[in-house]
């Protein structure tokens, strides 16, 4: 492998590409290999907001279609372009899994209903391949994917989120309130 782990400050995963991953690409989970235990990863594509969690890390190492590879799931991905091209990346900037581009990173915010996920902040931004990104995915979600909270079953256009003393639920109609 290309990858050197600093102990105790990174985490990795090992997958196995079922596409070709370029170093520094967002990287989402694309299944198993049979019953090994094994994870295949892809290039991060087509993700919604219920789908987010699929994202793994950043590629460590460029990863040929059916190899094996790393892909950093927390720690620092060194060595790679990170002016942002056109968008400018600066130190310090959060960037999300850019849903325009398969593997993609942006500095702006995904729109509803993509998936929004803090990918990585910039620690060296840099042309030419001497770039760093701090990665640590945060994974955004549909309402009540992941708030304990929130009870949300087969949503419709004009329904309304009401708590009804125990849990947030969705329903078409209101009753037995005192609403502005």
């Amino acid at each position: 492998s290309n990858a050197t782990m600093q102990i105790g400050e990174e985490m990795y995963f090992r997958i196995k590409a079922s596409a070709a991953i370029t170093e520094g690409e967002v990287v989402m989970f694309s299944g198993s290999v049979g019953a090994s235990g094994g994870l295949y990863g892809a290039p991060a594509t087509g993700l919604t907001a219920s789908t987010a969690s699929y994202i793994m890390g950043v590629a460590t190492e460029s990863i040929a279609l059916n190899g094996w590879g790393y892909v950093t799931a927390f720690g620092l991905v060194r060595g790679i372009d990170t002016s942002g091209g056109a968008e400018a990346w600066v130190d310090g900037q959060i960037l999300y899994y850019n849903p325009a581009v398969t593997g993609g990173l942006t500095k702006t915010p995904p729109s509803a209903p993509n998936a929004k996920v803090q990918v990585a902040a910039v620690v060296h931004a840099s042309s030419g391949g001497s770039g760093s990104l701090f990665v640590r995915p945060t994974y955004g979600g549909s309402l009540g994917q992941y708030e304990g909270d929130v009870q949300v079953t087969t949503p419709a256009s004009g329904d309304l989120l009401i708590y009804n003393g125990t849990y947030w639920a969705n329903t078409g109609t209101i009753s037995g309130g005192t609403y502005a």
